[in-house]
Formats: structure tokens, sequence, C-alpha cells
């Protein structure tokens, strides 16, 4: 298992323990910081996302592809609002946790959106934070092929072209003109939503710097008078992250100045 599927698991597990439902993606904040930053504050924010991503599905929809649908929590509740999913993710540890929570009401695709190869076209393609991965124009050739009327997209794009490379593919001008150029879809709503994001950060620092920093330390010192030897090789192996534990991110000051959170509607010409 990956770095980064650890995490995800990790974050999906927490937000299951608080709230119930095992998001893993940002939360929604349309109020600012809240006044308590805890875990809980953090499920609900997601949860605020996840509902501001259903009210921007356009009526008559039935028929919804989930790209990038990771733990599953998305597509479980949209299959619970009446909607007939289809799910893909490259990940196969994420996708057995979201068949867990589907029950084989949904098809979970091992798969990567590029290798997405099939004749079926839904009402809706659905992008929640799994956009960025996608080279964009791959993406649009897909999606010419795969929407038969809408694409709704809630991530985050660049700023600057010169940083795309190895990272986010596009920036959010760069798609807006190769939409423009393609000529299969017209925007319908483009909306910044970044600084309705960036409190998902604040918390996390928060959790980070008064909760997990203290908690790993007070652990490094009980295993250290405890168990000397395996605490030497604990520090060998693991010091240098562990002491990052407890240091804030500082992505509530990065994040805007080099990325911006948006929520696209398209509709097909």
């Amino acid at each position: 298992m990956s770095t980064k599927e650890i995490r995800l698991d990790l974050e999906a597990t927490l937000t299951q323990a608080v709230y119930g439902h095992g998001h893993a993606h940002y939360g929604y904040w349309p109020d600012g910081v809240p006044q308590v930053l805890s875990l809980q504050s953090l499920g609900q924010a997601q949860q605020a996302y996840f509902d501001l991503l259903v009210s921007r599905i356009p009526k008559g929809t039935r028929t919804i592809l989930d790209v990038g649908s990771g733990t599953g929590a998305n597509a479980l509740g949209l299959t619970e609002k009446g909607y007939a999913l289809e799910c893909l993710c490259p990940s196969e540890h994420l996708n057995a946790l979201a068949r867990g929570k589907l029950r084989g009401d949904v098809l979970v695709h091992d798969l990567k959106f590029e290798d997405y190869d099939t004749e079926r076209t839904f009402d809706l393609c659905m992008f929640a934070e799994s956009f960025h991965y996608i080279d964009l124009a791959q993406a649009l050739a897909k999606l010419a092929r795969h929407a038969d009327r809408h694409v709704l997209i809630f991530d985050y794009f660049r700023k600057d072209a010169a940083e795309a490379e190895g990272g986010t593919r596009g920036t959010h001008a760069e798609f807006r003109r190769m939409v423009e150029d393609q000529g299969v879809f017209e925007v319908l709503g483009d909306e910044d939503l970044t600084q309705a994001i960036l409190p998902t950060f604040v918390v996390l620092d928060h959790m980070r710097t008064n909760l997990f920093g203290p908690f790993a330390q007070r652990a490094r010192a009980a295993l250290g008078k405890a168990y000397p030897i395996r605490a030497k090789l604990a520090e060998w192996l693991l010091g240098r992250k562990l002491d990052k534990i407890g240091r804030p991110g500082g992505r509530a000051e990065s994040f805007p100045e080099r990325l911006e959170y948006r929520l696209i509607l398209m509709r097909r010409i």
C-alpha cells in the first residue's frame, strides 16, 4: 500500500468514526473557520462539501459516472438519493473500501478514467477532487465519449502553468480555453470556492500541533523509557516523520498562492 493510500485510508477511517460517512475530500466552510477546531467540525464540512456538490446536479439526471470514487462515500450518498452510478478508481485498496460500503449495488471499476473503454454514456460525469490527476486533453476527449448531458467538477487547478509538470495537469485558464476550442461542452457555472475550502487546513494544522504532535512526543518518551533499544530503532526508522507530525503544514497560506478550487458545471452543446 502506498503512503497516499495509507493517508486516505486513515482520513476516511477518522471521518467514518467521528461523523459516520468516511469522506476523503476536503471540507466546505461557507462561514469560514469554525469556533471549535475538531475532527467533528471537519466531518461536518466534508458533508457540506457533498451537499453542495449534490445541489449542482442538474434536474433530470439519472445516471452518473463517479470518476475517482475513492472510498465510495460520495457514491453511497448518491445512490441513497436515487441516482444510478458506476465508479472508477485505480486503487484496488480504496475500491475494496468502496465495495464494502456499496454492497454490490454499484459497479466499481479498478481503472483510471483514461483506461475506461466502453461505449456506455451517462447523464453526468462527476469529479470530486479527482479531475486534477488527469491530463486535460485526455479528460475532455473521454468526456466527449461518456458524458451525454453534463459534467460536474469540484476540484482545484494550478494558477501557474509553469508548475504543472509532475503535478496537477493544467491551469483553470487552460481548461477553459481547451473546453472552448473543443466545442463539445459549454460552461454553465464556474465558482471560485478557494476561500471556503481553506479552513480545512486550519483545522488540520490545529490537530497536528495541539493533539497529534504532543501525543506522538508523549508516546515516544514512554517507549524510550520502557523499551530503549526498540525506541532507538523506531527513531532511526521513523524519527523524522514523527517530528513532522507536530509541525503546522502551512497549507492555508500556500494553497491559495498556487491553486484555486473551483466548482464547475458544463452542459453538452
